[in-house]
């Protein structure tokens, strides 16, 4: 006998019917051609040739618990509501404009910013489209709105046809370039998505359409929902949106290439223009150097990454985001040793609070309510030049909510007892392992997992604590050769820390060059013969931007600037190279 549903007053559908409305509702109408069809076509076709044990009435039932009709059902009043919510105000002549009431008040309230943009957007349609009253929109949502029946709701209510469609329609901003992640990859393949060399140059490619000056700024989205093959996190699968590295040992360095390529990309055209990542998914902790390639990332509830070196990609890229790990931001509640902690723990899921206390998440959105949040936040983008990026950063500080408590800030004592050590160079790996031993604490064991027990692990972490310590006193360009280089090594079995980190890339070495851009020429030296402000790899022809001369000055002596607020200059950057 099937069991009843309880956990939700007013539930009549059995788990069996449940788990079969699910395949449903998270079904691809797209490879059958019926992404624009009706809700009686899907569900003949479904019924037909997908599952022939659901019952369509009980489906049609249960989807009208959902608000999800076929349009012939519809009343007049539902059809007119639904062209008012579905049309394109991004690109309404006009419409901008009236933001600037919205906007007018000093005070920051979510909720009162939400109300008057719904205004806004009521009395534009009404004047320009067709009348619509407003209170009247109100008083049909509110008895309307579905009820909660099932114990499942959300799990329908961020589906990926809703997402698709709604972040999609993002593209129709004037002002913003869009890179949509979802469209570099195949959302039907059943195999594990990479980011091979050949995707990353499409995404690059597409990065390079955003010079051009009718648009003020880059959007990363994912408007798709793709799902790794190694589990679940929490019970629940996990929405990836930049998926892991090309994992062949024979292939790293090529594909690291590619990504190098890719990052820097995306910092440069940072230095002229604001790039908003929407991390609203898993991110492999390989790819982590693509997601920080900018200084405003937004993430998610279901952003996390994780950081140790028990999945395939750490084997293989056991540095990656070197440089962005040795110069945490100063203006997080960052202590010495933080690093280490995160990259030596193996169990350690970077969800959006540790992500913003490691000063590297700047805002955080609901994945309840990311459709409409990044709708008005790329609303902002209309703000021309030079005050887009100021203009989108509040528009996201606004709509931000609160990501919840830090993990890593709760263990500051072990981390300024053991690892803080790490960092200084006063205690090496051998010397952790023997104190973790000796404490005996569930949490100690962990790491021994990782760094004591496993021959390679301990591999993975002896470099890592290595190379940060060498790359904290490193510009990008060089942090960014140490990553290559060593990586290039390790794929061919090297495990020596000492060899790793003085490896030479040969065919692609990160020499002094010339800036050859055609996207900056305020940065081309080469009428002087400075070469200092870039690095490049030889044939490859990866330009690598490096340290500003007053950076280097300060590395050397950092007390001639003790007169300046380094940091207060430092908010006011694009990014900090």
């Amino acid at each position: 006998m099937k069991s009843e549903i309880a956990q939700v007053e007013g539930c009549s559908f059995t788990t069996d019917e449940l788990q079969r409305f699910h395949s449903y509702y998270k079904f691809s109408w797209d490879p059958v051609g019926l992404d624009g069809a009706d809700v009686n076509e899907r569900i003949r076709y479904f019924v037909t040739h997908v599952d022939q044990a659901i019952d369509a009435k009980r489906l049609r039932e249960w989807l009208r618990t959902m608000g999800i009709v076929d349009s012939s059902e519809l009343s007049d009043e539902a059809k007119l509501y639904d062209r008012f919510e579905n049309f394109e105000f991004a690109t309404a002549p006009g419409f901008n404009k009236m933001l600037g009431d919205v906007y007018s008040a000093n005070e920051v309230d979510k909720y009162e910013i939400d109300l008057r943009i719904e205004k806004a957007k009521a009395q534009y349609y009404s004047t320009h489209m067709e009348p619509l009253d407003y209170e009247a929109y109100k008083a049909f949502k509110e008895a309307n709105t579905p009820k909660p029946v099932c114990p499942y709701q959300h799990m329908w209510e961020n589906s990926d046809n809703k997402r698709r469609k709604s972040v999609v329609d993002a593209k129709g901003f004037a002002n913003i370039k869009v890179v949509d992640l979802a469209d570099f990859f195949d959302s039907s393949s059943s195999d594990t998505v990479e980011l091979t060399p050949e995707i990353m140059g499409r995404i690059r490619e597409d990065v390079l359409e955003a010079y051009a000056d009718r648009y003020y700024a880059l959007a990363v989205i994912s408007s798709n929902c793709y799902v790794f093959n190694d589990g679940t996190i929490d019970g629940f699968t996990e929405p990836v949106f930049l998926p892991a590295l090309l994992c062949e040992p024979n292939k790293a360095k090529a594909t690291l290439e590619a990504s190098i390529r890719l990052q820097i990309e995306l910092r440069k055209l940072n230095q002229t223009k604001p790039v908003v990542v929407f991390a609203s998914g898993k991110v492999d902790q390989s790819a982590l150097g693509i997601l920080l390639s900018t200084a405003d990332v937004v993430t998610t509830d279901m952003f996390c990454v994780k950081s140790g070196s028990t999945s395939e990609t750490a084997q293989t890229f056991p540095l990656s985001a070197l440089y962005d790990w040795a110069h945490l931001d100063n203006q997080a509640s960052y202590k010495a040793g933080t690093a280490e902690y995160v990259l030596c723990n193996p169990d350690l899921i970077i969800r959006g609070s540790e992500f913003a206390a490691l000063g590297f998440g700047k805002g955080f959105l609901s994945q309840r309510k990311l459709a409409p949040s990044m709708e008005r936040i790329m609303l902002a983008a209309s703000c021309p030049p030079p005050h887009t990026r100021d203009a989108l950063r509040k528009a996201y500080v606004i709509e931000s909510a609160y990501s919840g408590p830090s993990k890593i800030n709760v263990w500051e004592q072990e981390i300024a007892r053991y690892f803080a050590p790490l960092a200084s160079g006063s205690k090496s790996v051998d010397d952790l392992i023997k104190e973790l031993k000796s404490i005996q604490k569930p949490w100690a064991t962990k790491y021994l997992a990782f760094a004591g027990d496993d021959s390679n692990s301990k591999a993975i972490a002896a470099v890592r604590v290595s190379a940060l310590r060498s790359a904290r006193s490193m510009e990008y360009s060089h942090a960014l050769a140490l990553e290559l280089g060593a990586t290039s090594e390790w794929s061919q079995g090297e495990r020596s820390v000492d060899k790793l980190l003085s490896a030479k890339v040969t065919s692609s070495m990160l020499a002094a060059s010339t800036f050859d851009s055609a996207n900056d020429t305020k940065n081309n030296d080469s009428a002087t013969g400075d070469t200092s402000k870039t690095h490049s790899t030889g044939d490859l022809g990866i330009e690598i931007p490096g340290e500003c001369p007053f950076a280097q000055m300060y590395r050397k002596n950092p007390d001639r600037f003790k007169h300046i607020d380094l940091k207060a200059i430092a908010q006011h950057r694009a990014l900090n190279m």
